[in-house]
């Protein structure tokens, strides 16, 4: 910390100094004494040799500017500015044990929730999050919120594997919209614990990809995606009770579901009731 002496000019005589008023700061001879050096600034506090920006009560050392120490009557400060890249604030909850962010909330109410794109680092924190859920009590429910466009159907399946391996019930329950694969993961929840919202929507359809490379590398990659494609009606089939023929009809094209749709056609168990 610097601190810049502007009470009295350096060319003063040493009779002058005498003659200052006891307010006045004396200059030492030995500027780098250890010491404790009181600052010059004025103190809202009182008194800034017990109270003030001093080493003794603060433990720290201050040092002058050797600059500003012979700028006379220079008692301009530049301007405060903030910092780039400040940190995100994450909204929180006071609590007993202190203040907690919302996500640590949700966590400890054992309710997890993909609000994005599914990714393989999204499909990573989802696992851990159910696994140490799992570990914690393996015998209490947990909930996951989704309200997600879709994503990567490794890291879907990836998600609904670990859904079905660990021991605790898993419900699902739908915010806004369950599209293309994210519609796997709500109609993959534990059989009547699958929940939409009344306003919610839900989406299902054929795998989509894109291939390129080499011509064998693209056949490779086009019999992959229809195996998918068998692989997700089969699956829909079973969590829905419909033929795979119906499944096969309703995933050809982009199909969208009413609340009231999905509960027919077996994606979903029932809706929260809300107002509207």
């Amino acid at each position: 910390m610097a601190a810049s002496v502007t009470s009295a000019p350096l060319g003063l005589s040493t009779a002058s100094l005498h003659r200052s008023s006891s307010s006045s700061i004396s200059l030492s001879p030995h500027r780098h004494s250890t010491k404790s050096i009181v600052s010059a600034l004025p103190s809202p506090y009182g008194d800034s040799s017990t109270i003030g920006l001093s080493s003794r009560t603060h433990g720290l050392q201050l040092k002058l500017d050797e600059k500003n120490l012979h700028a006379v009557g220079n008692q301009s400060y530049g301007p405060i500015e903030a910092r780039s890249k400040n940190p995100i604030v994450m909204p929180a909850v006071l609590t007993p044990a202190g203040p907690l962010d919302l996500s640590t909330v949700l966590f400890r109410n054992r309710i997890i929730f993909i609000g994005q794109q599914i990714t393989p680092a999204v499909a990573q924190q989802v696992i851990s999050q159910l696994v140490t859920l799992a570990a914690i009590d393996e015998n209490a429910d947990i909930l996951v919120y989704i309200n997600c466009p879709g994503g990567s159907i490794y890291s879907v399946l990836a998600i609904y594997d670990c859904m079905s391996w660990i021991k605790p019930k898993v419900g699902t329950v739908c915010f806004g919209i369950a599209a293309s694969h994210a519609s796997i993961l709500l109609a993959g929840g534990e059989k009547g614990m699958r929940y939409a919202m009344p306003n919610a929507r839900i989406m299902i359809h054929q795998p989509q990809g894109g291939c390129g490379g080499h011509v064998l590398d693209v056949r490779r990659q086009v019999d992959e995606t229809v195996q998918f494609r068998h692989k997700i009606d089969k699956m829909y089939a079973a969590f829905t009770g419909q033929p795979i023929e119906t499944v096969q009809d309703a995933t050809e094209w982009d199909r969208f579901f009413s609340v009231s749709e999905a509960i027919e056609f077996g994606l979903i168990d029932g809706a929260l009731e809300t107002e509207y």
